[in-house]
């Protein structure tokens, strides 16, 4: 019955998406408009006896873990949404664990619109951003993200933390950190953002290794909750390899490869008043078979868990993931085309003769 509910419910949810999206493309063709409009729409649903609709159970045996944090799923939602309703959204169809877009130091409304565009890249669907990292800051986010419907779940919560410079991320974090330890709440994480595709120079903390050291050594002074360090696709193979190395000599530590990678506006088939910037971060199927050879890199040097976030968005990708030696699945760009995908993915991984949280030994 789930099965079908869900499969329904994609039909249902991809149809009344491409309806907004068509709608809005005749008045500005700026895809943030229809996000917009289908987040107002979701939070809508969220605040009505309709919510249930969205509720799928979890298989009781495809559960993993990492370190002390428990997933019922190995799939999560990836950093890139703050808002509340879409966040519950995952929660109830089905989502192993949710992470905050990430948070900085200073409020930030991010880059000129349009700014999010569909795109067609070697063949395949994908979108380009460049957001350009909109932030309420750390003031009003240590104040809401508590969220008694979200902690009610006792899933894991990641906290996504960046800055422009150490002294930035050491003081969100510190902001961050006062009300995470006097939290009950005890499933929380951290998620260190050193990929920046959208801010204005194009560096970030993976150009100075030293220094993302120091902030680790400084974070793991001040707490002993979970780190992940999310990478870029545009890092080389010795780059991550030498944050791994670092990792390796940090107690619960994570490596996330993945996220979206720089391309030209021209690239994608754009046209320049159709995109404020140059260029943005692409993300959705084609960064899959990059995030893939990445995963199969760590795994055969290094034994720390990763997170593989980057392209994936079916069962037989989620199951490649998995079986080259991610312990959990970021997911971003599907969660907004279709997150009813989670339940029949979930379904799925549920008749694997061997059990996801056996495959990894912590």
């Amino acid at each position: 019955m789930n099965s079908v509910r869900s499969q329904l419910s994609s039909i249902n949810y991809r149809f009344l998406r491409r309806l907004i999206i068509m709608q809005q493309s005749l008045l500005k063709k700026d895809l943030e408009g229809a996000i917009i409009v289908g987040d107002k729409i979701n939070h809508l649903l969220m605040n009505s006896p309709f919510k249930h609709l969205f509720k799928f159970s979890i298989p009781n045996n495809i559960g993993t873990y990492l370190y002390d944090l428990n997933f019922p799923s190995p799939i999560i939602a990836a950093s890139f949404k703050d808002d509340i309703s879409a966040l519950l959204q995952w929660q109830f169809v089905g989502i192993g664990g949710i992470t905050y877009k990430t948070v900085l130091k200073n409020p930030s409304e991010g880059n000129k619109r349009p700014r999010i565009q569909e795109v067609s890249y070697n063949g395949s669907y994908a979108l380009l951003n460049s957001l350009g990292l909109p932030t309420k800051g750390v003031d009003n986010f240590v104040n809401h993200f508590e969220h008694e419907q979200l902690l009610s779940f006792n899933r894991p919560i990641g906290i996504s933390i960046g800055g422009d410079s150490v002294a930035d991320y050491v003081q969100v974090f510190e902001s961050i950190n006062s009300k995470v330890e006097s939290s009950p709440f005890n499933q929380f994480f951290y998620e260190i953002n050193i990929s920046c595709p959208n801010t204005e120079d194009g560096k970030c903390l993976s150009d100075d290794l030293n220094q993302l050291a120091f902030l680790l050594t400084k974070m793991r002074s001040l707490s002993s909750k979970v780190i992940v360090v999310k990478t870029s696709p545009d890092s080389n193979d010795n780059e991550i390899l030498k944050i791994c190395e670092i990792l390796s000599s940090l107690d619960k530590s994570a490596i996330n490869v993945g996220n979206t990678r720089y391309v030209s506006v021209e690239s994608v088939g754009l046209k320049p008043n159709h995109f404020s910037k140059p260029g943005g971060g692409l993300s959705g199927p084609p960064l899959f078979n990059s995030t893939l050879e990445r995963v199969k890199l760590i795994n055969s040097n290094f034994k720390i868990p990763i997170i593989a976030t980057g392209g994936i968005g079916n069962y037989d990708q989620v199951k490649a993931i998995i079986d080259s030696g991610a312990r959990l699945i970021g997911m971003a760009s599907r969660l907004v085309i279709d997150p009813f995908i989670i339940p029949q993915i979930n379904n799925k991984l549920s008749h694997e003769e061997i059990l996801i949280y056996q495959r990894h030994e912590s």
